[in-house]
């Protein structure tokens, strides 16, 4: 495996932990609060660097339906990131003790794509 592709999973990993505490906390409090937001952030950050060392490590992008879906499912974690900053700035009451809902199921598919690039990664072992 190369220094960059290592560099990769790395950044990936670290997306999925940001973005699963703050998805499930919130879950579990049934409340967006700030800090929440600001770790969907950090998950869309270490997501789209992850994304980038990919596509340098490769030299260019492959279209296969594991780059569709983990393209589908950063811009749904961009989207995401900018709903929950927009809900905690001008949001009621109900749309903020309600947009987990919204969040468990962008988590869903983010893992959809999360997990098939770690079954091809095992596969090219």
């Amino acid at each position: 495996m190369s220094p960059i592709l290592i560099t990769a999973v790395i950044f990936f990993t670290l997306a999925l932990i940001f973005y699963s505490v703050g998805v499930w906390d919130e879950r579990l409090t049934k409340r967006l609060k700030s800090w929440h937001v600001k770790v969907f952030l950090l998950g869309v950050i270490t997501d789209a660097i992850g994304t980038c060392l990919m596509i340098v490590n490769l030299g260019y992008i492959k279209f296969t339906p594991h780059t569709v879906s983990g393209f589908i499912a950063f811009f749904l974690m961009v989207f995401h990131y900018f709903w929950a900053l927009n809900v905690l700035k001008n949001g009621s009451e109900q749309q903020l003790t309600h947009f987990h809902k919204f969040s468990i199921a962008v988590w869903g598919i983010w893992m959809v794509s999360y997990l098939s690039g770690m079954v091809l990664g095992i596969r090219m072992l």
